[in-house]
């Protein structure tokens, strides 16, 4: 009788612990909808105001070849009419920024926003710019999520690419060098 007793204080014990797993696991899985919903408005706010920064975590070539880059010098900067874009190295050795690379800033011409899917964040936006080191044609597609691509090509081969996030470009905490 008492094993029996004891089994059935372990089962209702069991079903106790079910019960609080599944609530802890609505619970976080209604934080997450609320936050990617947050991030969605906030990504919907960025590209219809055109300030914004993609900070990229990895840049990579037309081939696919990635490498990982410190985000905080290496984006680019969307700011209503004007482009900023950079490419920097971590050992800060050359270029003609004073970072190990370029900075190059231009006026946005040939904007074209799209709205793709259903629902919230999802864009694809491409424009044309005029930099003092040459022409570039930028395309940006965006999830709800503010994970981006960007793609960079100009008149001559070849294609830079960029992944990372946009943030608010007054939250973004960049540090843009010396422009051409």
């Amino acid at each position: 009788m008492g094993v029996v007793t004891a089994h059935v204080c372990a089962q209702n014990n069991n079903d106790e612990n079910k019960a609080a797993r599944q609530q802890k696991k609505a619970q976080r899985l209604e934080r997450r909808i609320a936050e990617e919903a947050l991030t969605a408005h906030m990504v919907d706010s960025l590209i219809m105001a055109k300030r914004f920064v993609l900070k990229a975590n990895y840049l990579s070539n037309q081939r696919g070849q990635r490498v990982i880059v410190s985000s905080n010098i290496n984006f680019i900067i969307v700011d209503s009419n004007e482009v900023v874009i950079q490419i920097a190295s971590n050992n800060n050795m050359g270029g003609s920024n004073g970072l190990g690379g370029i900075t190059a800033t231009g006026k946005i011409t040939h904007y074209n926003m799209k709205k793709l899917g259903k629902g919230d964040g999802y864009y694809s936006i491409s424009f044309s710019t005029m930099t003092s080191v040459g022409s570039y044609d930028i395309v940006l597609n965006i999830s709800r999520g503010a994970n981006t691509d960007a793609s960079i090509s100009g008149i001559t081969y070849g294609k830079l690419n960029y992944h990372g996030v946009i943030h608010p470009l007054e939250q973004s905490g960049v540090y843009k060098g010396r422009s051409i």
